[in-house]
């Protein structure tokens, strides 16, 4: 069979993505007397009353209701190229509905991108971040659980992972806020750690498991669900590995 192209792709994954919110708004109407959707809709691991409490943050207002819409607003402006040798172009978006700030949220994703324990330098690449109105070669978005679970499908992701099909990084907005326990991050280290992993799938790398123990996590080992006996760890290349 013909391969679809990529507009294709994203027109087909927008209709499908606004026909389930339909569905899952009326439902919710029907059982909770039209309130809006929990901040947290999935049953993952850890997933619980606590995730309705958000965490200590470090660039965005805390949020308490996460609403999906399915509709994606574009951060604006166009960043450095940083690194070194092929150029990876990237777009951010953020779902409305998640309360934050998709500027805000862009800032933070080309920090973590452009800090040379990432994937600049553990891959010799240059990254760069642009507008809404260049076409990317992936996209970094911000989703709300239900959202991130409709574009992650056939992946369960279960309202609590982020995951990165094709040419997209989605990040969960749960996890934005309240990080993943088991990885032994905070927060903010934890931010890190889920936007290098998840562009690091669409740059090509899969799953690594811990490779000794007391070592550093590998960044693409899968650390939310846990770090088995490695050290915390949210970058490809940590500082004891560059200056060790």
């Amino acid at each position: 069979m013909r391969r679809p192209t990529r507009a294709q792709v994203l027109r087909r994954r927008t209709v499908l993505v606004l026909a389930a919110l339909v569905v899952v708004a009326t439902a919710l109407a029907l059982s909770r007397g039209g309130d809006e959707p929990e901040a947290t809709t999935g049953s993952g691991p850890e997933a619980g009353s606590d995730a309705a409490r958000p965490a200590e943050q470090d660039d965005e207002a805390p949020t308490t209701t996460l609403t999906p819409t399915g509709r994606f607003v574009a951060s604006t402006g166009t960043g450095e190229v940083v690194g070194a040798g092929p150029l990876h172009t990237y777009r951010v978006e953020v779902e409305e509905g998640t309360g934050v700030d998709p500027d805000r949220f862009a800032d933070r994703v080309e920090e973590i991108l452009s800090d040379p324990r990432g994937w600049t330098s553990a891959e010799g690449i240059s990254l760069q971040r642009v507008g809404p109105d260049v076409e990317a070669d992936m996209v970094v978005r911000l989703a709300t659980p239900p959202t991130t679970d409709l574009l992650c499908h056939p992946l369960e992701t279960e309202g609590y992972y982020s995951c990165a099909p094709d040419t997209e990084a989605i990040i969960n907005a749960d996890r934005w806020f309240h990080g993943g326990p088991r990885s032994g991050l905070g927060v903010v280290d934890y931010r890190s750690y889920v936007i290098t992993h998840e562009v690091g799938h669409v740059l090509g790398h899969g799953h690594v498991a811990c490779p000794a123990p007391g070592a550093p996590a590998p960044v693409m080992m899968p650390q939310t669900e846990s770090i088995g006996e490695c050290s915390p760890n949210p970058w490809p290349l940590p500082e004891e590995a560059r200056t060790g």
